[in-house]
């Protein structure tokens, strides 16, 4: 695809950026509370099973939104896909996701945060599941919309390195606040992501990262991200 130079004031970027996050919040809305009002109606055990099902939906939610902000805005989010990557950064960002998790653990231990998640034995099935939907497609999802998506607007409104880094750091941290108000590691992480992409404009980089760091956090001893 090629690029396509496309400024905005910075009064259009909030514009659209708030156009983009309603759509999503409405479309996740869309998707959950029937799934979720259908499993409570049915008084059906809450579990990891019906947790992870419902995991797999807010995703699809974001991938719509990006879907139409990336042909309405010529964005180029699916941009670089197909390109190589470079070993030495990729080695790098599974070594960041290694110590994405060990600083949940640290803050755990130091907050001493209880682990509220459902606990049952695996299945493979339950199994594969819980990988896909914990490991994979949300952290894809959170990746190309809270960096790629997100810096790729603010840069066309010509908002500053420090401005982007901060903003985009609060909302990742906003995001994940309901699991604990002591995820410091949401903030230092969102950072680390933020110049990791702003560096090598190729995101999945921080997806390797975000990846390596949920896969660890399945075997640990908690739950979390």
């Amino acid at each position: 695809m090629k690029k396509v130079n496309i400024g905005y004031s910075k009064k259009e970027c909030i514009f659209k950026m708030t156009r983009a996050f309603l759509a999503s919040f409405i479309l996740i809305c869309v998707f959950l509370v029937p799934y979720f009002a259908y499993i409570f109606g049915r008084d059906i055990p809450f579990s990891r099973t019906t947790l992870d099902m419902g995991n797999l939906l807010w995703p699809l939610a974001i991938f719509a939104v990006l879907l139409y902000e990336d042909k309405k805005e010529k964005l180029g989010i699916w941009r670089n896909l197909s390109v190589g990557m470079n070993l030495k950064t990729a080695i790098l960002s599974l070594a960041l996701g290694v110590l994405w998790q060990f600083i949940i653990l640290l803050l755990t231990s130091l907050f001493d945060a209880p682990d509220t998640a459902p606990k049952e034995p695996y299945t493979l099935a339950t199994l594969i599941l819980h990988i896909f939907s914990f490991s994979i497609i949300g952290p894809i999802a959170e990746e190309l919309f809270l960096r790629k998506w997100y810096i790729s607007v603010m840069e066309r409104a010509s908002f500053g390195k420090i401005a982007i880094v901060v903003s985009n750091a609060l909302i990742f941290y906003a995001a994940h606040v309901g699991t604990g108000v002591w995820r410091l590691d949401t903030l230092i992480m969102a950072v680390i992501l933020c110049l990791m992409y702003m560096r090598t404009r190729d995101v999945r980089y921080c997806v390797i990262t975000h990846v390596t760091c949920n896969l660890l956090g399945i075997f640990s001893a908690y739950y979390f991200v």
